[in-house]
């Protein structure tokens, strides 16, 4: 089977790879131009997915995955078109669709009859219907006889790509019954997990809408328990870890917010559509100040952080992922500068130059003299600082470190929901 793949970055390549690896021809469609090279000489561009460099070499040595720049053309040549072009928001808030609406129309003009397009994005409900499916229809094609068109959302977790793609069932809707059935018969012979097909395509969008808002309303909830736990001078992982002792009962990790693609992007997907949203825009606000709660509840800690020199370690938007997006860091940084702090950054994943892209000063090492310590994404490359060395206060911003092991060095221990070590 021939198969292109629009957009080869942090889902679609992995995606193209693996469906490469069961021996189907595969063209990687991209508007990157150094990506594509890079791809085609069987060089991974995305070091941190495990498992995907020496996939990658291995398709394309075999001549079973190629990469272009020419999306029409390879378009041409396919049965099957996966697009994995990601959405974000924009300056309002709601689904920016550029370049998902340049790719399908470049897509379009290549499209031969019978066809199966499949969204592999997630997506405000009835955008596969309403907005995508008639671009396709572009040149005359019509839909449900010449293309046929699915939703199937992506259900992955970045640096681990390939495991999950046969790990969870792959949910899919068609546009119309025939689109379905033959998104499901697609996946079911490149990965031959369980497919799930559904009514139709605003059902398979809903359900990703829904596995976003439920994981970014229950960090919410972890928050805003953490702040009652903080008031009380309480210990949060003691509540949490009795609480879900209960089956019925998961309580999250609470911290600094809520970064990346995927969490805090695809409630607002919820909120800019039709249908009661105000649980969804709630959680977002609860999520959204807790870089401002951290850095306030630290200011009282110390006397004010006017003039204190603050180092924020791990900038991305988790551990040992090279991947910015929403990364809470930023806000932490423009938090601490309001208040009058000197801030550095350091990443062990990213150049100096992608610090400076955040709006960090970098950091040199050794890293030593500052009052305070924010470990925001904490990456292996941490695990053995010295910790007294750097400063005297530390800020678990997802409450990843070990308390006992930072108190033993000196250093006075905060985190979210977590009582001060004592001066």
């Amino acid at each position: 089977m021939n198969v292109a793949v629009v957009g080869i970055g942090r889902i679609g390549l992995p995606l193209a790879a693996k469906i490469a690896s069961q021996g189907h021809q595969v063209m990687g469609c991209d508007i990157n131009a150094a990506r594509v090279e890079q791809v085609n000489r069987g060089e991974n561009p995305i070091p941190d997915e495990a498992g995907l460099g020496e996939l990658l070499a291995k398709v394309v040595r075999a001549g079973h995955l190629r990469a272009t720049t020419d999306t029409t053309a390879a378009v041409a040549n396919c049965e099957v078109v996966l697009f994995a072009v990601a959405v974000d928001v924009n300056a309002e808030g709601t689904a920016d669709l550029t370049s998902l609406l340049a790719a399908a129309d470049s897509v379009a003009q290549g499209l031969r009859p019978g066809t199966l397009c499949i969204f592999d994005t997630t997506l405000p409900i009835g955008t596969t219907r309403k907005v995508l499916a008639p671009r396709l229809e572009a040149t005359g094609l019509e839909l449900g006889t010449d293309v046929f068109v699915a939703f199937s959302p992506e259900r992955l977790l970045m640096g681990r790509i390939i495991e999950d793609l046969t790990k969870y069932p792959k949910v899919v809707g068609g546009v119309d019954p025939e689109g379905g059935r033959r998104a499901a018969a697609f996946y079911r012979e490149v990965f031959g997990g369980e497919v799930m097909e559904l009514a139709n395509a605003e059902t398979a969008e809903l359900s990703k809408l829904s596995e976003g808002a439920y994981r970014d309303l229950n960090i919410a909830l972890a928050n805003e328990l953490a702040m009652v736990a903080d008031a009380h001078g309480v210990d949060f992982t003691e509540v949490s870890r009795a609480a879900n002792s209960q089956p019925y009962c998961h309580l999250h990790v609470p911290g600094t917010g809520v970064g990346g693609h995927c969490i805090p992007v695809y409630p607002r997907f919820l909120i800019q559509g039709r249908g009661p949203s105000s649980l969804s825009a709630l959680g977002r606000q609860v999520n959204d100040a807790m870089p401002g709660y951290a850095v306030e509840r630290l200011a009282a800690l110390v006397d004010g952080l006017a003039g204190k020199r603050v180092l924020i370690l791990g900038l991305t938007f988790r551990p040992d992922v090279a991947v910015t997006p929403h990364t809470n860091a930023v806000d932490l940084l423009r938090e601490f500068k309001a208040r009058g702090a000197d801030v550095r950054g350091h990443d062990a994943l990213l150049s100096e130059e992608g610090a400076r892209a955040l709006g960090f000063e970098p950091a040199a090492a050794p890293f030593e003299g500052y009052d305070i310590v924010v470990v925001h994404a904490y990456h292996r490359a941490y695990a053995e600082l010295d910790w007294a060395r750097i400063a005297p206060v530390l800020l678990d911003a997802r409450n990843a470190l070990d308390r006992d092991q930072i108190e033993a060095q000196g250093v006075r221990y905060v985190g979210i929901g977590r009582p001060v070590s004592p001066a």
